[in-house]
Parts: structure tokens; C-alpha cells; sequence
């Protein structure tokens, strides 16, 4: 099978570079939690309170661990090349292989995904043997919490393949996903948890897609779902996938109508 070929090539490919893959995560890490880390100390304090919105100091600290780990999974490769192979012609080749163009690329960010799914199964032992795990964590949140991780992959795969394909028609679509990424940040809970948000806003955010990308899945793994709310999560999250799979075959069938393949 082609498609699983490429995920088996894609993952020898990755683990090839260990040092590196380990080198850039750490760094993120460090500085993302240093900084969580002053931040919510000083407003715990301020406070004078052990607990805010349901999180500890050191649950909010664990939130923030995993959010750089399930950007990682999840977002496995934020921009899927498409684009680029529209610029530079490469994308011809693709067009020649007798299985679809997306099940190859959905197949290489799969491979990312597991990856970094190793490298987040990894910290959280290492964080568990040090501090302990918090008390919602269970056998029923880790499953739970791998299928929002699937969700999430998808939605950001489709996502981020429906605005590349408006690489058919202009001429840089990098700036555009740059805006949807601080976006997805900031309503997605990667800057600060949804549970922090007012009533309105998360009632509002339950049924758009950030959510599902980055606040569902932590909060899944941290066992704060129940089961009705984990599985309308899944619906919401599937739905925009859907969603955006509808209309990147669209752009598709209309772009390739324009593309030469020859590159720009």
C-alpha cells in the first residue's frame, strides 16, 4: 500500500534526527513553561486562592506542559507542503501515483503524529514519576484523550489544506495561515485555558474549531470531560473536518483546472 509506505518512510525519516527533534522541543518547552510559570505564580498569589477555574497552581502548570505537546501531535505539520508544491511544480509527480494525493499527505503527517506522540507519552511519565499525576487522570482519560488527538489531527490537516490550496490562485498563503495559528493560539486555549474565558464566549468557542485543536484535548488527558461532553467534542471537531474536506476538494477539482505545473 503507497500511502502506508510513505508513513513507515516519513517516520524512519524522523527518528533519524533525534538530537534535533529533542533539541527544538526542549527549547519550547523551557521557555513557554518559564514564562507560564511567573505568570499564574503571581496571579495565584495575588488571589490568595489554591484552586482558579478548577485548575491548582500545579494543574495549571501541567496544562501548560501539554500544551506545546498536543500543538505537536495534533498540528503535526502545520502547513502541509501543499503550497509549495504548487509553487515549485513538484506537486505533477503526486498526480502520476495511482492513490490519492491527500491519503499521501494525511500519511506523512500521521507519521509526525506519532512522533510526537511517543515524545508526549515520554513527558508525561517523566512528570509523573517526579510530581505525580492529577486525580481525573485514568485509563478512561488517556483513550479519551487519544481520540481527541485524532480529531485534532484531522481538523488541522483539512484546515490547513483548505487554505493552501489558495496557493492555486495567489502567491503566498503563509501570511494567512500565520493569522489563522495566532488565532487557533488564542481561542483554541494555547494562551490561556477556555475555562479562564467568560460563560458567553465559551458556550460560543464550544462550537467552532479552535477548541478541538488545543484546550479539548488537554483537557480530555486531564480527565475534565465527561463522557457526553467528550462526545460532542468529537462531533464538533469531526464536523468542521468535514467541513473543511468539502471545500478543499473543491479548491482542489477548480485549482488543478489552472495549475501548469511547471512552478512560478
Amino acid at each position: 500500500m503507497i500511502a502506508w509506505r510513505f508513513y513507515v518512510n516519513n517516520l524512519q525519516r524522523l527518528v533519524s534526527y533525534r538530537a534535533e527533534f529533542w533539541i527544538g522541543f526542549l527549547g519550547t518547552l523551557v521557555s513557554q513553561i518559564g514564562v507560564a510559570y511567573f505568570l499564574w505564580k503571581a496571579i495565584y498569589q495575588a488571589r490568595g486562592v489554591e484552586s482558579l477555574r478548577g485548575y491548582t497552581f500545579g494543574g495549571i502548570m501541567l496544562y501548560y506542559l501539554l500544551v506545546p505537546l498536543v500543538e505537536r501531535v495534533g498540528h503535526a505539520q502545520e502547513m502541509t507542503g501543499f503550497s509549495g508544491e504548487i509553487y515549485d511544480g513538484g506537486l505533477s509527480r503526486y498526480l502520476l501515483y495511482p492513490v490519492s494525493y491527500f491519503r499521501i499527505k494525511y500519511a506523512g503527517n500521521l507519521a509526525q503524529a506519532t512522533v510526537y506522540l511517543v515524545q508526549l507519552v515520554l513527558i508525561l511519565v517523566a512528570y509523573g514519576f517526579a510530581f505525580g499525576m492529577p486525580s481525573g487522570f485514568s485509563p478512561l482519560s488517556i483513550l479519551q484523550g487519544l481520540a481527541a488527538l485524532g480529531a485534532s489531527l484531522t481538523l488541522c490537516f483539512f484546515l490547513s489544506a483548505a487554505l493552501e490550496m489558495v496557493a492555486f490562485w495567489a502567491d503566498n498563503v503563509w501570511s494567512l495561515w500565520i493569522l489563522v495559528r495566532m488565532t487557533i493560539s488564542l481561542l483554541g486555549g494555547g494562551m490561556i485555558p477556555l475555562a479562564f474565558f467568560p460563560g458567553w464566549a465559551r458556550a460560543a468557542l464550544a462550537w467552532l474549531p479552535f477548541g478541538s485543536l488545543i484546550d479539548f484535548p488537554i483537557r480530555c488527558l486531564l480527565g475534565k470531560m465527561g463522557c457526553g461532553e467528550w462526545m460532542m467534542g468529537l462531533a464538533v471537531a469531526f464536523a468542521w473536518a468535514g467541513a473543511f474536506g468539502a471545500a478543499t476538494a473543491v479548491l482542489w477539482r477548480r485549482g488543478l483546472k489552472s495549475y501548469a505545473g511547471v512552478g512560478i
